[in-house]
């Protein structure tokens, strides 16, 4: 298998998933969750993955973001994560994941210790991240699905479009809260070209192919590792199934899935054949 930096031509890993989604235009990229409602087959084809990421970053733009502005993103599914995070980093700005297990003053503490301006959420986390904007500097809070107070991600599509912009690779690309040893949760920001460099190692450990369907469970932890697992897949090529944490072997039976991308504590509610990648 090659290295994924042999594929990527760009610094950016959103410049190149928009590239190579391109060349997989009629192919699935996610089954099921939110992002499938957008098309009539029930399926988001990487052609309409790509096209909504920009979209997105054009609306978001629209709306104020500046390069290397940081949003919180605090999402309870790996299509509406996938998308955030890329329309985000499209836009030159830099995705924040927000753990949904903090509570509210740890997640209000990391909306303004990043200086966050505006976070994209969706139900039934609206309601968090709402009250963590109110005690930060968050101003504008979108979500993926009707949530009384936000704005609908939606109003952020049809205004223009854009390619993802240029980024160095001292860039910041990600920027993840993790708890130290002394229990608080502190910034480990993470550079584009670490972000590749990781990415490499862990596409390697991973092993997906253009062949597999990948179960994905909601993101986990700090996002970083969640992230990477996810990139693997959607780079190569494979099928994403997003599914509840309460409906992972429903899904996974249903759509015949060879990866899952699930917790720990999930593996067990797995058929034997399907290879798990946990992630905490």
């Amino acid at each position: 298998m090659p290295k994924l930096e042999d594929l990527i031509a760009e610094v950016s890993v959103t410049r190149r998933l928009v590239c190579v989604a391109t060349d997989r235009a009629r192919l699935t990229a996610f089954a099921d969750g939110p992002a499938a409602g957008w098309s009539d087959s029930g399926h988001c084809t990487y052609a309409s993955f790509a096209g909504i990421i920009q979209a997105a970053a054009a609306g978001l733009a629209w709306r104020g973001l500046r390069p290397r502005d940081v949003v919180g993103v605090m999402l309870p599914d790996a299509a509406c994560f996938a998308i955030a995070v890329h329309a985000i980093r499209a836009a030159g700005g830099v995705p924040s994941p927000v753990d949904s297990g903090l509570c509210a003053a740890e997640t209000a503490g990391q909306l303004a210790e990043c200086g966050a301006r505006m976070i994209i959420t969706a139900p039934p986390l609206a309601d968090s991240a709402l009250a963590a904007a109110d005690r930060s500097w968050v101003r504008q809070v979108f979500s993926f699905g009707d949530a009384p107070g936000t704005t609908h991600f939606a109003e952020l599509l049809g205004l223009d479009t854009m390619r993802p912009v240029r980024s160095r690779q001292d860039d910041l690309a990600m920027l993840p809260f993790c708890r130290s040893l002394d229990g608080r949760l502190r910034p480990a920001p993470v550079t584009h070209a670490e972000l590749v460099g990781q990415l490499d190692r862990v596409d390697q450990r991973a092993g997906i192919t253009g062949s597999d369907i990948v179960l994905a469970g909601p993101p986990e932890g700090d996002g970083l590792a969640y992230a990477l697992l996810l990139d693997c897949a959607l780079l190569r090529g494979a099928a994403v199934v997003a599914a509840p944490r309460q409906n992972l072997a429903a899904a996974c039976a249903a759509h015949r899935c060879t990866v899952a991308i699930v917790p720990y504590d999930a593996a067990a509610m797995l058929p034997d054949d399907v290879r798990v990648l946990a992630v905490d």
